[in-house]
């Protein structure tokens, strides 16, 4: 807001459907865990409690220092261009895996890990046989058989992600300004749009290519039951219900964004958030503007924070019962910068 109190340029004007907090009383029943079969009860896995955010330990989640590094990868003229066209004080996005071009990027990723993965077997081959007739096969076997073709595909999958020929069509949106989600429902239906308020959400556990469980964040419709995953798995609990709590405070507007990196550049065009920041004197770069290592030190105080949360219970009871909270994001600015 500007000093007479008129909103700035481009700030969000919140829809009559704008998700508020509170959920409506005549909402559709949700997953009947007790009618299902073992396995698929199993498969949902836990349901989490739509209790609002209570640990609020947001710089927890391990993607923020990295999404910090890649906002400051494009700072500038760059980086507003980016954040212009990504909104994300508005606009949340989860990508699906089964999106064209999520799965080539998926290619390229893996392509480039064993391309490098091949690149140090050759310089190690190099360093402990040198240039004898042994060495100098391995070597080239390594370049030419492994190396090459890996680095091609990374170097093609970049090309085609960059070129603009695929889109993000699968894709799911949460808009904080309308209270909507919308996702893909598939061929037949496409694209549909239906309020926050009406998702209960689940941990469910994955299992990983060496049979360990991680467990990730899936939302459920009430009533039509399309349903909707987070991208990534989390290997805690409690990283699951940190990234629920992250989406329930970004999509609420009577609440400001969560403080993590990836709101800096545009709290100040959301009115709620802009208005938390004037009152509690929250520096419009502050993240942006932190030294790594110092982001680095409050990022490890907040997940230490988290992990101890007792989970399920409201934050008054979490006080009460000898839990503390980190103070990072908070508002209290002075805690926050002493660690």
């Amino acid at each position: 807001m500007t000093t007479d109190g008129t909103p700035k340029a481009g700030m969000t004007t919140y829809a009559d459907t704008a998700f508020t907090g509170s959920r409506p009383h005549d909402l559709p029943s949700g997953q009947d865990l007790e009618s299902m079969g073992y396995f698929h009860r199993k498969a949902l896995g836990v349901r989490l409690p739509l209790l609002g955010p209570q640990c609020r330990e947001f710089m927890a989640a391990a993607t923020n220092v990295f999404e910090l590094d890649r906002l400051r990868e494009g700072s500038g003229e760059q980086l507003e261009k980016d954040l212009a066209e990504r909104e994300p004080h508005r606009r949340r996005m989860w990508a699906s895996r089964a999106d064209p071009l999520v799965l080539i990027a998926s290619i390229g990723a893996v392509a480039g890990f064993f391309g490098f993965a091949s690149l140090a077997v050759a310089v190690l081959w190099l360093i402990t046989d040198g240039l004898s007739e042994f060495g100098v096969e391995m070597i080239t076997v390594q370049l030419v058989y492994f190396c090459l073709p890996f680095f091609t595909i990374w170097l093609l999958c970049r090309l085609l992600v960059r070129s603009g020929w695929f889109t993000l069509k699968r894709d799911t949106r949460f808009y904080r300004d309308t209270g909507m989600v919308s996702l893909w429902a598939g061929r037949k239906v496409g694209r549909v749009e239906l309020p926050f308020a009406e998702f209960e959400a689940f941990a469910s556990p994955v299992s990983t290519a060496v049979g360990t469980i991680r467990h990730r964040l899936g939302l459920i419709h009430r009533g039509t039951g399309h349903s909707v995953g987070y991208p990534g798995a989390q290997i805690e609990l409690w990283e699951t219900q940190l990234i629920w709590e992250v989406m329930q405070q970004f999509m609420d507007v009577s609440r400001p964004l969560p403080d993590i990196p990836e709101f800096d550049g545009t709290r100040h065009l959301d009115p709620v958030t802009a208005e938390h920041d004037r009152k509690s004197g929250r520096p419009a770069r502050y993240w942006l503007d932190m030294d790594r290592a110092h982001a680095s030190a409050l990022h490890e105080r907040a997940r230490k924070s988290a992990r101890a949360y007792p989970w399920g219970r409201t934050r008054e009871q979490a006080l009460a019962s000898g839990w503390r909270p980190s103070g990072v994001g908070e508002g209290d600015w002075r805690v926050a910068e002493s660690a």
